[in-house]
């Protein structure tokens, strides 16, 4: 067996419980490192759920129209049973043990479990590719031209978020305290409001501090060549009978350009 450092394990292991849990939670494969930049058409490697970018569409001169979906969401998952998330107002009694004073408005989060998510995108809007269809036929056309590699992959779709928050323990005992560099008067502070100016005061146990960054790319869909669904054998009539053609064998035309569905 292959020796892994322990450093490049405990990565490998974050980010297969990062992506897998925001995968199942919204159908969509997760940027890893959060804070890496996407843009829609761009080519990379995609292994063991990770984006590497090598180009772009545009840059082999294929062009493509965007479809935008410019209706904004909030975007929220929370590994479950793991994450406990406290907000105080502004002029609230300060919580136990902490260095923050009444005046302050600050939002504390603990976690009970290593590699543990909290995940929150706010003013969330969706990207794609228009005619993915043409786009498809485009790249097989390529790669049977030998213009195209196989293992390239294509990201078809994108959500942009307005800022988002990520966190990731490192133990058990996770805690990080915000600090909010404002007067906010309401208990409803939102995590992922860039407007709060939300500083750490207090943390230990994270591995990932993601803090209302603005701009995130945190979500994709990816597609690439693959092996096309099965095809049963056909048929064919004569004057005589019915035949089954069983002449037809597995080639490279057994492949398309279609969505990665699965994690």
């Amino acid at each position: 067996m292959d020796f892994i450092p322990l450093k490049l394990h405990f990565i490998m292991k974050v980010n297969k419980k990062y992506t897998q849990e925001l995968h199942s939670q919204f159908g969509y494969f997760a940027t890893w490192f959060p804070g890496t930049p996407m843009e829609l058409g761009d080519i990379g490697t995609f292994k063991n759920h990770i984006f590497t970018k090598k180009a772009n569409l545009s840059d082999l001169g294929i062009q493509f129209k965007q479809e935008n979906d410019n209706t904004k969401s909030d975007m929220k998952h929370n590994s479950k049973g793991a994450v406990v998330l406290t907000i105080k107002a502004s002029g609230s009694a300060k919580l136990p043990n902490s260095p923050l004073t009444n005046a302050d408005a600050d939002i504390t989060v603990e976690f009970s479990k290593e590699n543990a998510v909290l995940f929150k995108a706010k003013g969330t809007t969706t990207i794609s590719i228009k005619n993915q269809i043409a786009l498809g036929k485009e790249i097989e056309q390529r790669y049977n031209a030998g213009t195209w590699e196989k293992e390239w992959a294509v990201i078809t779709e994108l959500i942009k978020a307005d800022s988002a928050t990520v966190l990731i323990s490192s133990s058990s005992e996770g805690k990080i305290e915000l600090k909010a560099n404002a007067d906010v008067k309401t208990a409803q502070m939102d995590i992922a409001d860039a407007n709060l100016d939300l500083k750490p005061s207090f943390s230990k146990g994270l591995q990932t501090e993601i803090i209302a960054k603005q701009g995130l790319t945190p979500l994709f869909k990816v597609s690439k060549i693959k092996k096309a669904p099965f095809q049963p054998p056909k048929f064919k009539i004569n004057s005589r009978h019915i035949d089954r053609d069983t002449t037809t064998t597995k080639t490279e035309t057994s492949l398309e350009f279609g969505e990665v569905e699965t994690y």
